[in-house]
């Protein structure tokens, strides 16, 4: 008995031994869980200045770069440079023709009336693509027509007048393909003209150029 008691004494021992060092053990386990959240919030507050420090910088650059574009929109829609485009714009339609008034055929392909139109003015230009214009409806659309050289966009114009007076093509009417501005400035002269035609009936005008002038008629 006096062993046993001794053995159950030692194993008591050891046994609060043991306890005292678990209890250590989960202090340390509970402080290092609090020093690793500790450093874990350290490390959201360092990232969150960041990303502050990020979105300031990405405005400013964003600022920066809304200000030089607003400077340079400025400076591409300067006069000049307006003006300078619209020349381009025109010089890029300077091969190009616009037919009024051609019958819409579903029978007869459309470069095989234009063709036969040419013929009229004894013209047998090289085309580079033919289209009609805007949505189809009951009347006519017109018609684009690119040739290959201003040449023969000139010389289809001089001779449109012959139109008036042809059988088959008397109602159709040939322009150059003006741009917005150009259709504006065309309208207001054709009023001009109507204005001057209203007041001297026996007084023939045309429009050349920019100008409304005076013309003697064909006899």
């Amino acid at each position: 008995m006096g062993y046993e008691t001794t053995m159950m004494k030692q194993y008591e021992k050891e046994l609060k031994s043991h306890s005292k060092e678990l209890i250590k053990t989960q202090r340390a386990l509970v402080a290092a869980q609090e020093e690793l959240l500790n450093i874990q919030r350290q490390l959201l507050e360092k990232r969150e200045v960041e990303i502050t420090a990020v979105q300031s910088t990405a405005q400013q650059e964003i600022k920066s770069f809304a200000s030089v574009l607003e400077k340079k929109c400025a400076s591409a829609l300067a006069p000049k440079k307006i003006q300078s485009a619209i020349v381009a714009a025109s010089e890029d339609r300077g091969c190009n023709i616009i037919i009024h008034g051609l019958e819409e055929s579903a029978e007869i392909e459309i470069e095989t009336q234009i063709k036969s139109l040419f013929t009229e003015l004894e013209e047998a230009p090289k085309m580079k693509s033919v289209e009609r214009l805007g949505k189809q409806s009951s009347s006519a659309r017109p018609v684009k027509v690119v040739l290959r050289s201003r040449d023969a966009q000139m010389s289809i114009l001089s001779k449109k007048s012959l139109l008036k007076e042809n059988d088959k093509f008397g109602k159709v009417f040939i322009s150059p393909d003006r741009t917005v501005e150009e259709r504006r400035e065309r309208k207001q002269l054709v009023i001009e003209l109507k204005e001057k035609a209203k007041q001297s009936p026996g007084t023939h005008y045309i429009i050349r150029g920019k100008r409304v002038l005076e013309a003697p008629r064909d006899s």
